[in-house]
């Protein structure tokens, strides 16, 4: 698993950018879900998706400051009663005090606090200077290129342990998720691979002259969440280095993934496994002006999704599917059955080469930047983002996969823009989730003080007893 990697400069996934040889192999021995969305476009909440099958609403983890209870089941958790070890290596940014949620353990600690830092109200109004993250200086030209960066030593520790944990695999069952943070940023690249990319050619985004007019509320209020109404990522040296280093960490990550592939090879594991490769959610790359994530727009929403192993029939699926979707394909490949019903579906008739039908996909965003309910339906080319009181944006992917028109309000959509906001409407309780986000605010804030000045912390600690390392007897 990726983190915040974008499809649409993979060469895997039919982009220009990133040189993803193994990834590529993996695409044409399995099958490719070329419409895969997250199911939020920012990290802790998608990932509370993946391991759940659950939707955020329903499990109130709302942004990057929010637990999920321990007591909703995952599929380590489904997996664990079907027999399967299982086991974490890498980041899943955890909040709160379960730091396994189902795994049988974890081979590292995460890159990031288990704590509620990063729980923040929204930006004060009158302030003009105000900004919630100063992300800008890591997109531009300046400070991106070869380099170090305590995520690549993360990263390094990561796939150290999950190739250890590979050669001395169990004799029995086990899942092994192997979970890197790159490509995120920063862009800080190790020289052979900045060396590969330093003098690349990539697209980069074009600009309608009225760009900013297109905007919408979600979108301002992450220019001005960033940074963005004042520091300057738009000029083609930034969007060309950012891109570049975006290139350079995604082959990094896609070596990564062969030397895993490779050590399955060697053990003889490889013809027992199945391999399923993603990340979180995407990467905007300053198109339509805008950085990281926290977005709807297919670059930050999208995500690359392949999988292969025994029993797969290979091909490509363009039906639309979630991250969310996985954790009811593991439960159903384990024999398994939830015990309370999924949000996601499972994927097997796919991976079987069975038609899979449609059903509406939703990503959300509610909490950090914005506090309010937002939505995206994805449904066939129909694609609908719901701001609460705000105005909507419609758009049709196949004739406008740049998100540039924005069909809302017009009376020959209406049909099809009633249908899409009823899924939203319908579905969810939305001054609820208005006023969980809120009230959990002040307490999430009180407890983070609180264990700042008793110095606690809640981030895994690994058993490194010297006593039970390498040669002791």
């Amino acid at each position: 698993m990726a983190d915040q990697m974008t499809p649409f400069m993979l060469e895997a996934c039919g982009g220009s950018g990133a040189r993803t040889a193994n990834l590529s192999a993996m695409a044409a021995r399995g099958v490719q879900f070329t419409t895969a969305y997250s199911p939020s476009p920012i990290c802790v909440p998608a990932r509370s998706c993946l391991m759940t099958g659950l939707s955020m609403s329903r499990t109130g983890c709302y942004d990057n400051g929010d637990p999920y209870p321990g007591f909703v089941p995952t599929f380590a958790h489904y997996l664990t009663i079907a027999g399967y070890e299982v086991v974490l290596s890498g980041k899943m940014h955890f909040i709160g005090a379960d730091q396994l949620h189902g795994f049988t353990r974890r081979l590292n600690t995460d890159v990031y606090p288990a704590g509620f830092q990063w729980s923040y109200p929204l930006l004060d109004p009158d302030d003009p200077e105000a900004m919630a993250f100063d992300f800008a200086p890591q997109y531009q030209e300046q400070n991106i290129g070869a380099g170090w960066s305590v995520e690549l030593t993360y990263d390094e520790e990561t796939h150290s342990r999950a190739l250890g944990y590979l050669r001395h695999a169990p004799e029995g069952p086990f899942m092994l998720l192997v979970s890197y943070t790159n490509p995120h940023p920063p862009n800080k690249v190790p020289r052979k691979y900045w060396n590969m990319y330093a003098s690349a050619d990539m697209p980069l985004p074009q600009y309608p002259v009225d760009m900013d007019a297109r905007y919408s509320d979600f979108d301002r209020a992450f220019l001005r969440w960033y940074g963005l109404d004042r520091k300057l990522i738009r000029d083609d040296r930034h969007l060309l280095a950012m891109r570049r280093g975006f290139a350079a960490l995604s082959h990094y990550v896609d070596d990564k993934l062969g030397e895993l592939i490779a050590v399955l090879d060697e053990t003889g594991l490889r013809e027992n496994t199945l391999i399923v490769f993603t990340s979180d959610h995407g990467e905007m790359l300053g198109e339509k002006g805008l950085i990281q994530k926290r977005s709807f727009y297919d670059w930050s929403s999208r995500i690359p999704l392949i999988v292969e192993g025994p029993g797969i029939r290979p091909g490509t699926v363009g039906t639309p599917v979630s991250l969310i979707d996985i954790p009811a394909t593991l439960i159903d490949l384990a024999g398994q059955h939830p015990v309370r019903p999924l949000d996601g579906r499972s994927l097997m008739p796919a991976l079987r080469g069975e038609a899979l039908p449609e059903v509406p996909v939703i990503s959300e965003y509610h909490g950090e930047g914005i506090m309010r309910p937002c939505f995206m339906v994805r449904r066939g080319p129909w694609k609908y983002l719901y701001i609460h009181r705000s105005a909507p944006q419609l758009f049709h992917m196949e004739r406008d996969p740049g998100e540039w028109d924005n069909l809302a309000g017009r009376p020959e959509t209406a049909p099809i823009e009633r249908e899409l906001h009823e899924v939203v409407t319908s579905g969810f309780d939305l001054d609820f989730i208005e006023r969980d986000i809120w009230a959990r605010l002040p307490q999430k804030q009180l407890v983070n003080r609180a264990m700042s000045l008793s110095g606690t912390s809640w981030d895994y600690r690994v058993d490194t007893d010297p006593a039970k390392q390498y040669v002791r007897s």
